[in-house]
């Protein structure tokens, strides 16, 4: 129910710690003309502060990932584009179904601009990957066929030299 500006704030507050404890800052929300009570403040920071440490754990999951198994065609952004697309499909479906009905029309179609939006963005992170594929294969279907007619297989270092070409080293 916050402002854009002022939820900001309070988030800001809450994951540097801050705020001085959850009465101030109902305090600093009721100067403001917000009414919120400090259990309520205090559960909004709980799944604030889960969310930020699922945040944490999946970066430095994705950190060790991309150390243990390097990903030279990029399959890793590949498939977090269609999960993202899948959940926002699925967040779609649920206002329809159940959330939906609760909201005035014109929350409803703030939520499904938003969401068309994110969708439409994922899109072009999926077309513009699909894309770099399209052209990493046409590079290396161009070096086969040019080895090919002058009769020469590609060696190690000739596999190292291509990928050092197409993916800085």
């Amino acid at each position: 129910m916050l402002p854009p500006h002022l939820k900001a704030e309070l988030e800001r507050l809450l994951i540097d710690k801050t705020h001085g404890g959850y009465l101030a800052l109902s305090k600093w929300l009721a100067e403001k003309g917000y009414y919120i009570c400090a259990g309520s403040l205090n559960k909004y920071d709980m799944r604030l502060q889960a969310m930020m440490e699922r945040v944490r754990a999946s970066t430095e999951a994705a950190r060790l990932i991309a150390q243990q198994m390097p990903d030279d065609a990029d399959e890793h952004s590949a498939a977090v584009i269609r999960m993202v697309q899948s959940h926002l499909f699925d967040a779609v479906l649920k206002i329809e179904e159940s959330d939906g009905a609760k909201l005035n029309p014109a929350e409803r179609i703030k939520l499904l601009s938003q969401a068309a939006r994110a969708a439409a963005e994922a899109s072009r992170a999926s077309i513009g990957q699909k894309r770099w594929q399209d052209e990493v294969k046409a590079k290396l279907d161009e070096i086969e066929r040019s080895a090919s007619r002058d009769g020469k297989t590609l060696d190690p270092e000739t596999l190292r030299m291509v990928r050092e070409g197409l993916y800085g080293g």
